[in-house]
């Protein structure tokens, strides 16, 4: 804030201090920007409140002149026929009075029927309806009452299954400690055997490793080598029963040689079953 500004403040806060305190000695305050924009608040404020006050004040006295003109002309309408305050009895003063008070309270701006029953029928219709108000407002304090016990019930087991939460986390702690260290071990050892199977994976590939060398191939070869086997066995028996031949020798001298032969292919292709076993 400028310092002009500061300045023009004070001045204006220095003349409404002097105007409350009516010429008595002002209190002293120490004369900063801070203090002085409490004091040009509270001095706003103050001139607010004095304003509608006498906003307040003017309307009761206009209402005060307005009631004082219908007295005259209610007291010259009892004259012209002949009565008067003073002439009426005690009984005939209490009722005026109270008519002047009613009218008073029910704020109506003269004392004829016709105001009194439109004033009253107002109030009627502000009791029926600040009636309804006081149900509807009993109606919601009554939900709200319901719901509220609601939540306080809910609340209150949600603080015991909290409660028992926190004595099973207290209870399996150690044991979740345990496990996690335990699933680091794990993690490490996965990762270790990942790194050696790599490791040895390639290594395989540069010793020349082919899929025919695994257990599975060689087990199929070995199937195969025992088939061979079998089937050779009764060429073997067959042959066998070849050197019991008849004297016939170039007959059986052929058999042989047939014999021979597929004797001969069935080594080779058990050879051959061998050599792949091997590879």
């Amino acid at each position: 804030m400028e310092e002009e500004q500061v300045s023009h403040r004070h001045r204006e806060v220095r003349a409404w201090l002097e105007k409350v305190f009516g010429g008595a000695d002002i209190p002293q305050y120490e004369i900063n920007e801070h203090t002085i924009d409490i004091l040009y608040g509270l001095m706003q404020r103050n001139q607010e409140r004095d304003r509608d006050t006498q906003i307040i004040i003017d309307d009761f006295n206009q209402k005060a002149e307005e009631y004082h003109a219908e007295a005259v002309r209610l007291s010259s309408i009892l004259q012209s026929v002949g009565l008067s305050p003073a002439s009426l009895s005690q009984s005939g003063n209490v009722s005026l009075r109270t008519l002047s008070n009613t009218a008073l309270t029910l704020g109506i701006k003269d004392a004829t029927t016709s105001s009194y029953l439109l004033q009253m029928s107002e109030l009627a219709k502000s009791d029926m309806e600040t009636e309804q108000a006081r149900h509807s407002e009993q109606r919601l304090s009554e939900q709200l009452f319901t719901k509220t016990k609601a939540a306080l019930i809910k609340c209150n087991s949600l603080k015991k299954a909290l409660s028992a939460l926190e004595d099973q986390v207290e209870f399996q702690q150690p044991q979740l400690e345990k496990k996690t260290k335990e699933s680091g071990f794990l993690l490490s050892k996965s990762k270790q055997y990942k790194n050696n199977l790599k490791q040895l994976q390639n290594q395989l590939q540069q010793n020349g490793f082919e899929a025919n060398t695994t257990h599975q191939s060689l087990l199929k070869l070995a199937e195969e080598l025992e088939e061979l086997n079998g089937r050779l066995a009764p060429l073997k028996s067959k042959l066998d029963s070849y050197h019991n031949l008849p004297p016939d020798l170039a007959l059986a001298k052929t058999k042989i040689a047939e014999a021979n032969l597929q004797l001969a292919k069935l080594e080779a292709e058990l050879a051959k079953s061998i050599d792949m076993m091997h590879m």
